[in-house]
């Protein structure tokens, strides 16, 4: 079977190269347990240095109030609410990481086993319902060829179900952390801030490929 890697190098002219994933460990032939998924996560900028903040929902649940607030769905929510009423791989009352990392390792190793007997892949999947105003955080079971499944490491595969994309959803998948993409969302949002501060009539911006400036 032609490789996808080198179908996608081969169609862009080389501009695409084979980097699917941020992890040194990408191609290791062996299961690693996920005490050490954490560690290279960290060590990669993809969590916190504190994971239970990630393993909590913590910081999810903040993601997905700036989305409920875009949406307008955040009266009546707040991150306590959304960690409330999802699943999660660790409570509010765990204080220190080590303390689980033993039971998570064999909770997960548990979680993993079951689910490739039927086919599965255990993703943290979210889900924001516009028409039921619900949002919940959940460790889901999706089929090895869904694209939930098939989405390389490091990233995040968002789907948009509207009227017009009912039956096949809009989806956005990319990298779903480190320091060049925190960077430009950071510098995209400074950027609006400043369009709707200064407006087209008392000043404007001027992007080229090095800086920014307010002219």
């Amino acid at each position: 079977m032609y490789d996808c890697s080198a179908f996608d190098e081969a169609s862009t002219l080389g501009a695409y190269k084979d980097s699917q994933s941020m992890s040194p460990a990408a191609n290791q032939t062996k299961p690693c347990s996920f005490s050490q998924a954490v560690k290279e996560a960290i060590g990669l900028g993809l969590m916190e240095e504190d994971p239970i903040l990630d393993l909590n929902n913590e910081y999810t649940a903040r993601c997905l109030m700036v989305l409920a607030r875009d949406l307008n769905l955040d009266e009546g929510y707040d991150v306590e609410k959304i960690k409330s009423q999802s699943e999660n791989l660790v409570n509010d009352t765990t204080e220190h990481y080590s303390e689980i990392q033993a039971e998570l390792d064999a909770k997960m190793h548990d979680r993993v086993s079951k689910a490739a007997a039927k086919g599965c892949v255990p993703r943290h999947v979210f889900t924001v319902d516009v028409k039921s105003r619900a949002i919940s955080i959940n460790i889901v079971d999706v089929p090895c060829n869904h694209i939930f499944a098939t989405t390389p490491p490091s990233c995040e595969c968002v789907r948009f179900f509207t009227k017009r994309h009912a039956t096949y959803p809009l989806i956005v998948q990319g990298p779903s952390a480190g320091v060049d993409s925190t960077a430009s969302a950071l510098l995209a949002e400074v950027l609006n801030l400043m369009k709707n501060k200064v407006g087209p009539k008392s000043g404007a911006i001027e992007r080229n490929f090095s800086n920014t400036s307010l002219a």
